[in-house]
């Protein structure tokens, strides 16, 4: 599987008559956004919901023949047309089956996508594929429509695990379908590493992280925190940790104290796949919480690399398609729902970004590999998985007491953005 950060190409951009090829800027990992851009995505968002209304539009009934267009949104790689590869097209399809022409707007990294929407009146885009914590931003801000799933075939087949991460059923509603899927293991270099890792503490527990100072690597997100959070989980259950997203203020304050303490056992807070593959590849770096396609590539590539499944547990990511609250194409972005559901589809969107099918049914053939490495038929893996949601003062369930997202950032940037030493 080739690295995201590593392709360049052309895909169909909107925003001008018709579909226009454009030049593909590199990005990394749907994980690892800059803080800068989080801090501009909390603005745009505010900005957006003055925008957006207080009426809550009604889902479909049923599906009607498409309206001949669908504008959609999102980062590298979740749309492709055969432009950037032959091989690889998922869009031509589409367009044959449905009559919907895809116009696909790219954005750099997850995070700017706020401020994409923001660019354009409301009603420009019909969908928006994002990781949970942008994508429960645009739910609280009223930028997302509540969908039928009912008509949506394909997503009772969806695991349940990942088809009812909160973030996208609040009150009942869905805002989201489920795409793709990640989670980190502990990544590292068998020779340099031994025994091989088994938990958390390999990274976080001061004396085991002493072994290996200045060669650890840690994803540059502020879902990071959650990492650490579920270190404690464990490690100190005393603190009463139950879901490393909805933290209590003294249960974040641990977790940040242990990021804090670990800085300087920290090589690298990593924002692109070519950090990770450079680091473990060249000896910068021989240990860290990393993604299954980072290790895959680099023992394709002989290097001696490996990747261990803490024992206590993950953390997860999932980007979801949503529609937006005035999407112009309804019935064409439906179709794209289920489209995107489908075996065929779900193979190659996973093959070519490296990332879990939410599909099993695209565990057959050339999906066999990839769903192995997720574990995607293991329901006893996927129950350990804490899939990320956007953290909320309200602790998801109206009871105030939770520390909210932006004070996430806040704390994440005096983490990152501190020298190191």
């Amino acid at each position: 599987m080739e690295s995201k950060g590593l392709r360049a190409g052309r895909v169909r951009r909107a925003g001008t008559a018709g579909a226009v090829p454009a030049r593909r800027q590199p990005t990394g990992t749907r994980l690892a956004a800059c803080v800068a851009a989080l801090g501009a995505a909390a603005a745009a968002l505010a900005a957006c919901a003055s925008l957006s209304g207080q009426v809550t539009p009604t889902p479909l009934s049923s599906v009607a023949h498409g309206e001949g267009s669908l504008r959609l949104l999102g980062a590298t790689g979740y749309v492709e047309d055969g432009s950037t590869d032959p091989r690889v097209d998922w869009v031509t399809a589409f367009t044959r089956r449905t009559g919907c022409q895809v116009s696909y707007t790219q954005v750099p990294d997850t995070a700017s996508i706020p401020a994409a929407i923001q660019r354009h009146a409301p009603g420009y885009y019909d969908g928006v594929v994002a990781p949970a914590e942008i994508a429960g931003q645009l739910v609280e801000a009223g930028l997302i429509a509540p969908l039928n799933t009912a008509i949506v075939p394909g997503y009772t087949a969806i695991s349940r695990t990942v088809r009812t991460q909160q973030v996208m059923t609040p009150k009942g509603r869905t805002y989201g379908v489920p795409y793709v899927w990640d989670a980190l293991v502990l990544g590292y270099a068998t020779p340099a590493v031994r025994p091989a890792p088994a938990t958390w503490g390999a990274v976080f527990d001061p004396a085991s992280a002493a072994r290996h100072a200045g060669k650890i690597m840690l994803p540059g997100d502020p879902v990071t925190i959650a990492l650490a959070a579920l270190y404690l989980k464990s490690a100190r259950p005393s603190l009463g940790i139950a879901d490393p997203y909805e933290l209590t203020s003294g249960q974040f304050a641990a977790a940040i104290a242990v990021l804090k303490n670990g800085r300087r056992d920290i090589t690298q807070y990593y924002s692109h796949d070519t950090q990770v593959i450079d680091a473990l590849a060249t000896g910068g770096a021989v240990l860290g919480a990393v993604l299954p396609r980072h290790v895959d590539i680099l023992a394709r590539a002989g290097r001696k690399v490996a990747a261990a499944d803490p024992a206590q547990g993950t953390t997860g990511q999932v980007s979801f398609w949503q529609m937006t609250a005035q999407a112009p194409d309804p019935n064409c972005m439906y179709e794209w729902l289920a489209w995107s559901l489908t075996p065929h589809v779900q193979q190659q969107v996973a093959g070519w970004n490296g990332t879990a099918p939410v599909n099993p049914g695209a565990c057959g053939g050339l999906g066999r590999q990839i769903c192995g490495r997720y574990h995607v038929a293991d329901q006893a893996y996927l129950d350990k998985v804490s899939f990320a949601h956007l953290p909320v003062a309200d602790c998801g369930d109206g009871k105030p007491g939770c520390v909210g997202w932006a004070q996430w950032q806040r704390a994440w940037n005096s983490i990152a953005g501190a020298p190191q030493t």
